[in-house]
């Protein structure tokens, strides 16, 4: 009897064993399976990643070509033969022919040595043309606008008549354009030979000569509008340090690269008279 007890606990045992290990076994195989799935699932992800980064790179670029290839359909336009043979007759040709696409233009942007040569536009508010081009199609490189608050006559220039301060803003594009060659500024020979901002308004160009770049915020005096007081303009062209005959101030702003929200490239000119 206690053989027989003996040998039944053996086989009892014997399938505790073969279950335990079965478990383990299984445990096993179900981790590894798990373990598969959760590679699956991540390779998925990823590959999910990649393919919307990518879309959203392709797109971004067709954007940005798109504005480049408007932006030079715009430029054959203001230095074609017809407004070159025009301003003979009607030095506002080129105010003409930019009004017809976009009654909101203002003026002609242009400094020499940068690709900055745009036609400049002044909307409702200082939103609309960040993402919209001078064409008013969606734009990651939007367009050259003026601050929605300046209005007046850009052409006189006594300092009691005048608009004293006008402020551009326009996207520091990667790829190139609008105003990321604002940068270039930075290097002092650069500067040196490419000092003339030309603002073309009404077929008479306007030109100022570059005194001040600099990487600032968006709380820099260089913003300031507000020259209702006599003596505003006296000491805001302190603040800013400009020359002592400045008339009338053109501030140019764009983003940083990799910098904070708040973080600017502001390039500031003076009024040439005469």
């Amino acid at each position: 009897m206690a053989g027989k007890s003996k040998m039944r606990a053996t086989a009892s045992e014997k399938k505790t064993v073969e279950s335990a290990s079965g478990n383990k076994s299984s445990k096993a195989s179900i981790r590894k399976v798990s373990k598969t799935a959760g590679i699956i699932i991540g390779l998925v992800i990823v590959g999910g990643i990649a393919v919307f980064t990518t879309l959203i790179v392709l797109a971004n670029t067709a954007s940005l070509r798109s504005s480049r290839a408007e932006y030079e359909v715009l430029r054959e336009v203001a230095n074609s033969d017809t407004a070159a043979e025009y301003y003979e007759f009607n030095q506002s040709a080129l105010d003409e022919e930019m009004r017809q696409i976009n009654h909101n233009y203002v003026g002609w942007l242009r400094i020499d040595g940068t690709g900055v040569d745009y036609p400049v536009v002044r909307g409702d508010d200082n939103e609309r043309y960040l993402n919209r081009s001078f064409n008013g199609e969606e734009s990651l490189a939007g367009a050259i606008f003026m601050d929605y608050r300046i209005h007046g006559d850009f052409l006189v220039y006594r300092p009691d008549e005048s608009i004293p301060h006008i402020i551009l803003y326009g996207h520091n594009v990667p790829q190139g354009g609008m105003f990321s060659d604002l940068q270039r500024f930075f290097n002092e020979q650069f500067l040196e030979e490419n000092r003339i901002i030309s603002f073309i308004v009404d077929g008479v160009e306007i030109k100022f000569e570059i005194f001040s770049v600099r990487m600032t915020d968006i709380h820099d005096p260089a913003y300031f509008l507000d020259f209702d007081a006599i003596r505003a303009f006296p000491r805001f062209a302190d603040r800013i340090n400009a020359p002592l005959h400045a008339t009338q101030i053109i501030t140019l702003s764009t983003c940083t690269r990799g910098g904070s929200d708040d973080a600017r490239i502001i390039v500031q000119g003076y009024r040439l008279l005469g």
